[in-house]
Parts: structure tokens; sequence; C-alpha cells
């Protein structure tokens, strides 16, 4: 398994393990296309995740 491989494989399962990637067949299939409404679902599901909830920063 190459550099480029590995990289991929700790990707999918980091996005696994956070709750992005809830399909575990995506894990073997890291090299196919997905539809951009995927990888935007993806990233709104990180992003609701990410965003505080306690009100502003300052």
């Amino acid at each position: 398994m190459n550099k480029l491989d590995e990289r991929k494989k700790m990707i999918g399962q980091m996005a696994k393990e956070a709750g992005i990637l809830e399909d575990p067949h995506w894990l073997e299939r890291l090299d196919e296309p997905v539809p951009l409404w995927v990888v935007l679902d993806m990233l709104l599901k990180w992003l609701d995740r990410a965003e505080l909830r306690d009100g502003p920063y300052d």
C-alpha cells in the first residue's frame, strides 16, 4: 500500500469516527466519484458539529 492509499484510508476512517461518513461501505470505495450532494451533506454535518452552541465567541 502506498502513502496516498494510506492517507485516503486514514481520512475515511476519521470521517467515519466523526460521524460524517455513515455508510461503512464508503471506506471500500474511496476512489469512486461521489455526487456533489453527498459531499455537501458531509460538509454540512461537519459544520453543524463544528459550530459553537453557546453564542458568540467574542
